[in-house]
């Protein structure tokens, strides 16, 4: 079970590393041009992928390591296979997203955008302090990101740069919460109360 823990960290590392080199290599700083998932465009895109897959796996793997009761966990498995799904249908390149294809990313990122954040919100509220309130703050961070990037697919210009940037800005924003949720998760997890087995009664002797 201790590699479950090590594996779910590394992911949470090497997250942080593939989000500095998809901008590097798209040469695309944060906040996004456009928006995240244009990293995922082009022949470099495979760096997209391996970027959002490691976000979801360690908290998964985190989760299997130290379990909670509730719906913790299925919120991850829908939000791990979610990120599957955008990994591999990639948006079309540029702002307009016409396409079936990038109709389907987009579900998949707004599922993932959901049920991964929730999921570890739901895990950290079983550890102890300091990383219970740290994760009730990044989820409240994450509730307001998550509304400007809704109002800014609607057309409003939350940001006062434009609805576009402003969905770019705000979504590149949540995703970073959900990055410190997965450190938290991953720095925190051993803080978890363990979920003790139930034992079957013994029979009554006759």
């Amino acid at each position: 079970m201790k590699s479950l823990l090590v594996a779910g960290r590394c992911c949470a590392v090497a997250g942080w590393i593939f989000w500095i080199l998809v901008q590097i290599v798209a040469k695309d700083p944060f906040p996004p041009e456009i928006s995240m998932s244009q990293y995922g465009v082009g022949p470099d895109g495979w760096l997209f992928s391996v970027w959002v897959i490691l976000l979801a796996t360690g908290p998964l793997l985190l989760q299997f390591y130290r379990p909670v009761p509730g719906p913790a966990r299925w919120l991850l498995i829908i939000g791990y296979l979610a990120t599957w799904l955008l990994a591999i249908v990639r948006t079309d390149e540029g702002g307009l997203q016409m396409s079936a294809q990038a109709k389907v990313h987009m579900i998949g990122a707004i599922i993932a955008l959901v049920c991964l954040p929730l999921g570890m919100l739901l895990a950290l509220l079983r550890s102890r302090r300091p990383w219970r309130p740290l994760g009730l703050i990044l989820g409240a961070a994450a509730v307001i990101a998550g509304t400007l990037v809704v109002l800014s697919a609607i057309g409003l210009d939350t940001a006062g740069i434009g609805a576009p940037a402003s969905w770019a800005l705000w979504e590149g924003t949540l995703t970073i919460i959900e990055m410190l949720l997965v450190s938290a998760y991953a720095l925190g997890v051993n803080t978890i109360e363990p979920v003790l087995e139930r034992r079957q009664p013994l029979a009554a002797p006759r």
